[in-house]
């Protein structure tokens, strides 16, 4: 990794203090890029409570057309990895560990709210008629 460097870290408090975990997720660029010339990211996304510290997702399986460091990378990012059953067909969550699926039914949803609100890009951005109302990667 050693062309990899950090290229952004972002603390999510979508909980009142003390009422719920805090989660970061850090973002690595460096790592090429796609078959469309799009950067691609390594990413994770960490969850924190009462001391303790796990890693929800992580992976280098995102790519954004935008600066890497940009608040629309980070909303994308958090588009995806927010996605909860529902949002997209049952097929997507088949390969979630149970933690992720944890994250998916109890946090996905608030931690969507705090990036809409502080990166002001609504969940609509990456899956509408474009890709047939489905999610994708």
């Amino acid at each position: 990794m050693t062309n990899q460097s950090i290229c952004r870290r972002v603390r999510l408090s979508p909980y009142r203090r003390g009422m719920g975990p805090t989660f970061t997720l850090t973002m690595w660029d460096g790592i090429g890029y796609d078959s469309m010339g799009k950067n691609r990211i390594r990413y994770e996304l960490a969850r924190s409570q009462g001391g303790k510290r796990s890693v929800v997702f992580s992976g280098s399986d995102f790519a954004t057309p935008d600066c890497t460091d940009s608040d629309a990378t980070v909303a994308a990012l958090l588009g995806f990895l927010t996605l909860k059953p529902g949002d997209t067909d049952a097929e997507y969550f088949a390969e979630y560990t149970e933690g992720q699926h944890d994250f998916a039914s109890c946090h996905a949803e608030a931690v969507a709210m705090e990036s809409e609100r502080r990166f002001g890009q609504e969940r609509s951005w990456f899956s509408d008629d474009a890709h047939g109302g489905k999610a994708v990667r």
